[in-house]
């Protein structure tokens, strides 16, 4: 089972875990899930946007609307290689936080939530750029963007990818398929 897999993979890192490669250990994670949430996002604004239902959505439409969603992530991931960026320095302080709470907490071992935290922090923030991008296509395509609206975006897109975070983990925690099926991105990252 996958539960098994994936305890007995966090098992394994710390048998000869570095803590100095934490961060190399996690960030993949922390990526798989931001790529999902930026795909989720992807989603979610093109079904409002097409006014389609879940249970009306093709698979040729999810297929259709996952490469856009991934094709574009290509340039995210490329942001999140770049020092100077902010999400550079936000994946940092998330990976920060883990090593924190390993180091501190966990006696220097990692543990299966110092898996599942960074790729659900890695999902709020593909989501939230998805949507800031989403968003602000969406108000372009009616003018120029003010100062005070890309605020309001950035608010909007902030609220939203945490509401839907938290559904997400609520699946998680609630509704097996939908963990053995998060459990699987995390293990193929680590």
């Amino acid at each position: 089972m996958i539960e098994e897999q994936f305890e007995q993979a966090v098992a394994q890192l710390n048998e000869s875990l570095n803590l100095a490669k934490v961060d190399n250990i996690l960030k993949p994670v922390l990526m798989a899930g931001m790529k999902r949430g930026y795909i989720d996002a992807h989603l979610a604004v093109f079904a409002e946007v097409e006014n389609i239902n879940p249970e009306e959505q093709t698979a040729e439409w999810v297929d259709r609307a996952e490469k856009f969603a991934t094709d574009n992530f290509v340039t995210l991931e490329k942001v999140a290689q770049k020092n100077a960026s902010d999400l550079y320095a936000q994946i940092k302080s998330m990976l920060s936080e883990e090593y924190h709470e390993i180091t501190h907490h966990n006696h220097d071992k990692i543990g299966q939530a110092n898996v599942v935290i960074p790729y659900f922090n890695g999902w709020f923030l593909g989501a939230y750029y998805a949507y800031i991008a989403l968003f602000t296509q969406m108000q372009s395509a009616q003018g120029t963007v003010s100062p005070t609206e890309t605020q309001a975006i950035a608010k909007a897109a902030s609220d939203r990818a945490e509401k839907e975070v938290e559904v997400e983990r609520r699946k998680f925690n609630n509704r097996p398929i939908y963990r053995q099926s998060m459990l699987q991105e995390m293990l193929a990252a680590l």
